[in-house]
């Protein structure tokens, strides 16, 4: 019955996000985001973690807003945690070393409330991760994660605010640690330094991603440089705060659009 209910969740949540674009499927642009990106840590747990992801996304952007698939190919040294989790994802031992296709992830957006002089914008966005990564190589958790929330936006002349709440429903394996339910949030500000490039400094959490870790939280600081109308290079760089995040982290991708 758990296992129906979850499909029903991740189908309905799939027509929906693809069902809210349809209007303006035909007037929409293809976006290409091919990025790479590294991450380490001990979490808690003594033993550093390093995790890099090469990550691959399409995305049909349109009026009303934008739908896309993410496909990541991860590599983890060391045997501290599952890749994106801060426990074991069985609750057993996994190697050292592993490499493969990560999580697949299905994500959408719709733009709900536009942005005005005296209110933010407001969109809607959902997830939802497929578990095509190997748990038993501690690549993920080899479940299905439903995500949803509302994200805001709010300019002040040149400078940018934003912020977003998710509520993410995990299918928790069985003896894992791993909570079922998790809520994230980030808050943060951009400016534009430059006619081109435009920084960003935010605060990132959310709830313990499992039993016995700390709570994440961390501080990224991001840029993105336009290069042309249809070419944009970003970059991050991450400090974690506690260790339900890693201690530190950098990526740079470069998104085309088409």
């Amino acid at each position: 019955m758990r296992k129906a209910r979850k499909g029903a969740s991740v189908f309905f949540l799939t027509v929906g996000m693809v069902g809210a674009f349809l209007p303006d499927l035909f007037a929409a642009e293809w976006v290409s985001d091919s990025g790479v990106s590294v991450s380490t840590g001990d979490y808690g747990t003594g033993e550093d973690t390093t995790v890099t992801q090469l990550s691959q996304t399409f995305k049909r952007r349109g009026q009303t807003g934008e739908v896309g698939l993410v496909i990541p190919y991860l590599f983890r040294d060391g045997g501290g945690v599952t890749a994106g989790e801060t426990a074991r994802a069985g609750g057993g031992a996994i190697p050292e070393e592993a490499s493969g296709v990560g999580d697949l992830q299905l994500k959408g957006k719709y733009d709900w409330i536009e942005e005005t002089d005296s209110r933010p914008g407001v969109d809607l966005g959902g997830r939802i991760k497929f578990p095509t990564a190997s748990d038993d190589k501690g690549l993920g958790t080899g479940r299905f994660d439903v995500g949803f929330g509302p994200e805001f936006l709010k300019r002040f002349g040149s400078l940018i605010t934003f912020g977003d709440l998710q509520l993410v429903f995990r299918d928790r394996p069985s003896g894992s640690t791993i909570k079922s339910t998790r809520l994230d949030y980030s808050v943060g500000v951009g400016y534009p330094l430059t006619e081109r490039f435009t920084g960003y400094a935010s605060l990132e959490g959310g709830t313990k991603s499992s039993s016995g870790s700390e709570v994440p939280l961390e501080l990224v600081f991001s840029g993105g440089y336009k290069a042309t109308d249809r070419l944009r290079v970003n970059g991050f760089l991450l400090a974690g705060l506690t260790d339900g995040s890693p201690d530190f982290g950098g990526g740079t991708s470069v998104t085309v659009s088409f």
